[in-house]
């Protein structure tokens, strides 16, 4: 992404989108008080998605055919002198076996870094945008329900309650995946329905969330071939304003949505207004949709017109305009909750280690520089570094790092994902060592991020060793080579004072500093 200046004067900014099927351009004028407004828009068809779903790679021929189009992109973005740009992929690039081969050739020919959006990053963006435009419209705090990205090569699905997303997981069963693997002859709504209940999507949702089957909730769905068939059903345009938002009623369009299924594809594409190898990704998402509104006990449906371009052109211009406060914070906590009590953990353990693990971080931070987002990635790790109790409790440190890693988590990347999981595993026992695959498979600046974090948890994780949150109100006074956790006066401290013994040592060597618990007479 190339970067941006904080700039309060009118820029122009650009969107490309690889895509499965289509590349598209959008260039953009934003203003000095955040209004936006579309330049120019360009579309390419390359089928990158017939090469990837089927074959696992992009063909050399295909490649030479985006590459073109992204020279031609290129010298577009330079043509409006666009000031902050970014360029991504989606399902089809970040599938394929030679993904990288793909970068290095769009970077060598075109001049542009090509981003791999991993599906976190994507649920997440897109979550935020909708959030937005559906609180300038209603009360969207106070609904509950489905969220759905419906792709032609992956289905994002996330669950949202109080205004957060608290669940989130990919499905690889696209529109197009789903037309692949059946056929127009055999695609059907039972066998889109079988395919989906296989993926136990609804079971997932109870463990972590509670979602009890029959209880009435909202499912809002996005995508090209959602706002298509719902622009169609409503009578408006596909192509609408990300502020439009269609209300439709479930039990109403149902009917509809297995006609669709049903009808002769070129007689489709005529209904819809489609090019013919779009009506394929039209009658997948109208079984995806149905299967939903369905299993769910879907009583209200809305069809935001947000987009994956929209998405990106308000993340880009929210990276540099608020760089200090990720809107999506309180969901990213919310989501890490729900994971720990699918796993039985202790809620009140968690809440307490990740705020003590605040305060220490808030006190190191002005003497010693972290990594960015490390405030973050430690909060989450606070908050599961206990989950591998559900396995085994001996061993539980180990099996934390297992479960964390093959998780997903909206917003964070692998490599931070990998950071989270590892330094979970060293909040107890043993510190990192070289023999330690997990530990020595990370960069160098990882490693150094991981030591620093660790040695944090393991001494929350000490002080709260006891369970009875007697460091809630603790104050952090730093006196030479001492840093000294100052609690009141509550009893008997033997317990905390031994396990932050045996677990200070990482925090010593990593910071030079050594912990102790200190007893005032007084009110904290």
């Amino acid at each position: 992404m190339k970067k941006l200046r904080r700039l309060n004067s009118t820029f122009q900014a650009g969107v490309v989108d690889v895509g499965a099927h289509s590349i598209r351009l959008d260039i953009f004028e934003v203003s000095g008080g955040g209004k936006i407004d579309l330049l120019e828009s360009l579309s390419r068809t390359v089928n990158l998605g017939y090469d990837v779903f089927r074959h696992g790679s992009v063909s050399p021929e295909n490649l030479a055919r985006l590459s073109r189009v992204m020279s031609d992109f290129s010298r577009k973005l330079d043509e409006y002198k666009v000031q902050a740009h970014r360029v991504v992929a989606t399902s089809a690039i970040r599938e394929a076996f030679n993904r990288e081969l793909v970068v290095n050739r769009i970077r060598s020919d075109a001049h542009l870094d090509l981003e791999i959006l991993e599906a976190p990053e994507e649920v997440k963006i897109s979550f935020i945008a909708m959030r937005d435009s559906l609180r300038r419209q209603m009360e969207f705090d106070k609904l509950s329900g489905i969220c759905l990205v419906i792709g032609t090569g992956s289905l994002l699905v996330s669950y949202f309650a109080g205004g957060l997303m608290r669940f989130s997981e990919e499905v690889p069963l696209g529109t197009v995946r789903l037309f692949d693997a059946f056929g127009r002859s055999g695609l059907s709504v039972e066998r889109v329905i079988e395919t989906l209940r296989s993926q136990d999507i609804g079971q997932r949702m109870m463990e972590c969330v509670g979602l009890e089957a029959g209880r009435p909730i909202t499912l809002i769905a996005m995508g090209a071939s959602v706002r298509a068939l719902t622009g169609w059903i409503a009578g408006t345009a596909s192509e609408r304003d990300e502020e439009d938002c269609l209300t439709l009623d479930p039990a109403a369009i149902a009917p509809t949505l297995r006609r669709i299924m049903n009808i002769d594809p070129v007689k489709l594409a005529e209904e819809l207004k489609l090019p013919e190898e779009e009506v394929a990704s039209a009658g997948s998402c109208a079984g995806i949709l149905t299967y939903f509104l369905d299993a769910f006990n879907c009583r209200s449906f809305l069809s935001p017109g947000t987009t994956t371009r929209s998405a990106l052109i308000y993340d880009l211009i929210r990276r540099n305009r608020e760089p200090e406060r990720s809107p999506f914070h309180d969901d990213l906590i919310a989501i890490c909750d729900a994971i720990g009590c699918k796993y039985g953990y202790d809620p009140g353990h968690g809440r307490q280690v990740s705020q003590i693990c605040s305060k220490l971080f808030k006190k190191l931070k002005r003497s010693f520089d972290f990594a960015p987002r490390s405030e973050l990635l430690l909060e989450a790790a606070a908050r599961l570094h206990d989950i591998g109790r559900f396995v085994d409790t001996r061993q539980h440190h180990k099996h934390s790092h297992y479960l964390i890693s093959n998780t997903q988590l909206p917003g964070i990347s692998e490599e931070e994902l990998r950071i989270i999981a590892t330094v979970s595993r060293y909040h107890r026992k043993s510190e990192p060592k070289t023999s330690h695959l997990e530990y020595t498979m990370l960069s160098a600046e990882d490693k150094v991020t991981v030591l620093k974090l660790a040695a944090i948890l393991r001494v929350a994780d000490a002080l709260d060793c006891s369970r009875r949150g007697r460091f809630d109100k603790v104050k952090l006074v730093q006196r030479g080579h001492v840093l000294s956790a100052v609690v009141p006066e509550s009893g008997d401290f033997r317990t905390e004072r031994l396990y932050l013994e045996m677990k200070g040592g990482l925090f010593t060597q990593v910071f030079g500093l050594d912990v102790k618990i200190e007893e005032a007479p007084l009110s904290l």
